[in-house]
């Protein structure tokens, strides 16, 4: 085999496992400040929480497991979402959607351009009852073109933050939110720089872990 360039391969035999149940057990609750629950339906439900929210991440990003989707939820309850209409740019499992609908959101656009959080994303909305409000939608911020918002969370990464953010300023409404996350402490005068630019205000900076939340309103 040496001569046609084939190395010696050694093969190791797994036992057979049920991944599922290996899966299940390693997948944890998470809890958001004390005020929301996030957990998969094979969790039991706990008490004294202002909101649960269910979620089966399968392949798609956004278990609430990252500071940043935990930042980004944080914010989303302590925003008057009731009757409002909102955007989940970068969805995911769709966790911050449904949060803001368990808030009170009439309406929820929910946008990525994977196949798999778009599926997925579908599957948590209806399994938190929420598939009424929560409109799965598959692609980029071209998606949100001539529509318009109350509020917009947007969990993605500083690169496609500062691309897409004259999207974003576009669809809010006057005086409507923008939460951004997905970028690291050292980005905020970035991301802060860029959001003035584009005629949106600055109100407030969040941290965890080293990863950072910024707030900003249009003016």
């Amino acid at each position: 085999l040496a001569r046609y360039g084939i190395a010696d391969r050694r093969y190791i035999a797994i036992e057979s496992q049920n991944w599922n149940a290996l899966w299940e057990q390693n997948f944890t609750p998470v809890d958001v400040d004390g005020r929301i629950l996030i957990r998969a339906p094979f969790h039991a439900p706990q008490q004294g929480y202002e909101l649960e929210v269910v979620v089966m991440p399968r392949m798609a990003f956004g278990s609430g497991h990252h500071a940043t989707t935990c930042l980004v939820a944080s914010a989303l309850c302590d925003l008057p979402l009731e009757g409002k209409r909102g955007l989940d740019m970068g969805c995911g499992t769709g966790v911050l959607a449904i949060v803001a609908a368990k808030r009170g959101a009439a309406t929820v656009d929910a946008v990525d351009i994977d196949e798999w959080a778009e599926a997925n994303c579908r599957e948590n909305a209806a399994a938190n009852g929420l598939a009424e409000r929560i409109v799965p939608m598959l692609g980029d911020a071209g998606r949100i073109a001539g529509r318009k918002y109350d509020f917009i969370a947007a969990n993605i990464n500083r690169n496609i933050l500062t691309m897409d953010m004259p999207a974003y300023a576009e669809a809010l409404d006057t005086g409507g939110d923008l939460l951004m996350s997905g970028f690291l402490e050292e980005d905020v005068p970035v991301i802060e720089a860029r959001a003035r630019a584009c005629g949106l205000d600055p109100v407030e900076v969040r941290m965890r872990d080293g990863w950072a939340m910024v707030h900003v309103k249009k003016a």
